[in-house]
């Protein structure tokens, strides 16, 4: 170990490195995000705004981040604006986030959904309640994970059910298709 950094006041829950740089974001259950700079392995800011833990942070090439919370919101921190974006769409914690590129990302949660968001609206543009399905009793299967393939229309999640599935953007990226199914063998 050759550096420890300190800051958050409870447990980190997310992490995320700007592409391209030596930026690194830490979420914490503490309801804030850290900026750190590891050029000059330092500390740069605290970012304000969660009500609950954070679960969840992405980060590509601009100096910002998304971020996902218990409070059932993703944000996005404009880091050099020192703005910050608010989206609500989802009915429970939203627990993953991805960006799949600067304008676009996706979260998902316990509500089971998966939604699809431009930066500059407040709604999703694509929102699939129950993407995994529903478990025995009703209830929607929780996401629990969501990744992007930077730069492209793929997005896979992963949820309670034991799957991971792989999903296309539409052209306009106003749906979401399943295009493939994966089993996670020993679930």
């Amino acid at each position: 170990l050759t550096q420890s950094f300190k800051g958050h006041r409870d447990a980190v829950s997310a992490l995320a490195f700007r592409r391209g740089s030596h930026q690194l974001f830490s979420g914490s259950h503490d309801r804030t995000i850290k900026v750190w700079n590891l050029d000059e392995m330092c500390y740069v800011e605290t970012l304000f705004g969660h009500q609950s833990e954070i679960t969840g942070l992405a980060s590509l090439g601009k100096e910002r981040c998304v971020s996902s919370g218990r409070d059932k919101s993703m944000r996005q921190w404009k880091i050099v604006e020192e703005s910050q974006l608010i989206f609500r769409g989802n009915s429970a914690a939203i627990d993953a986030v991805a960006m799949s590129s600067e304008e676009w990302f996706c979260g998902g949660g316990a509500d089971g959904a998966l939604s699809l968001w431009k930066v500059q609206k407040k709604k999703p543009s694509a929102m699939l309640r129950a993407a995994h399905g529903r478990d025995p009793n009703g209830i929607p299967n929780w996401v629990t994970a969501v990744a992007a393939l930077p730069y492209s229309d793929l997005v896979a999640t992963g949820a309670c059910d034991g799957m991971v599935r792989l999903w296309q953007c539409s052209r306009e990226n106003t749906a979401l298709s399943q295009v493939r199914e994966v089993p996670v063998a020993g679930f």
